[in-house]
């Protein structure tokens, strides 16, 4: 009985010490050695988007995940993915991280590190005033944009710098809700809030 106890930490710790393991604060992937093309993600949080898409951009699995206890937890089958590279991305409420995939004959790895990531937009509305905050946008442009609810364009500009703090007033919009689109770091943000 001690054998099988001893054999089976031995296996666990090789497992573990072998392992290849992305850990960001909020996301976790990593690939199993010995385990072919198994990739384990894992979010702390209650609900995620998951996608794997090819070097050329092309979604090739997606899903949103919703768990009850805030703990997400996926374990994705890359077998019938040919040689090359892909990426994972995952979204949470706060930001978007993306890691590399390079699959080979019969194993995955995963980069150790996200390598990109994008902190989302916050928008919060307080009697008719909505303010906008996006930190840390590695200094590229962000594209604004606001429409009414028939489409209509009622603000367009372009701002740069690390970081985005804007108000704007939404008690003088004839209309009921607005859409924010925001475009920066190639991602695209879209979110409708109340105007009143």
């Amino acid at each position: 009985m001690k054998n099988v106890v001893k054999l089976g930490l031995a296996l666990a710790v090789f497992l573990t010490a072998f392992g290849v393991r992305a850990n960001d604060a909020d996301f976790s992937v990593s690939v199993r050695s010995g385990l072919g093309k198994l990739i384990n993600f894992s979010i702390n949080n209650t609900k995620a988007h998951v996608s794997i898409t090819s070097k050329d951009g092309d979604v090739l699995f997606e899903e949103n995940i919703k768990a009850k206890d805030g703990k997400i937890s996926r374990t994705y089958n890359l077998t019938a993915f040919p040689a090359g590279n892909y990426y994972l991305e995952a979204e949470n409420g706060t930001k978007v991280a993306r890691y590399e995939i390079k699959i080979d004959g019969k194993s995955a790895s995963v980069s150790e590190k996200a390598i990109a990531e994008v902190l989302k937009p916050v928008l919060t509305f307080n009697e008719g005033i909505v303010s906008l905050n996006i930190k840390d946008t590695n200094n590229t442009p962000v594209e604004v944009k606001l429409y009414d609810e028939n489409n209509v364009e009622l603000y367009n500009e372009t701002f740069t710098g690390a970081n985005l703090s804007k108000k704007f007033d939404t008690k003088k919009i004839n209309a009921e809700k607005v859409t924010f689109v925001m475009k920066y770091n190639n991602k695209m943000f879209v979110e409708t809030i109340a105007a009143r």
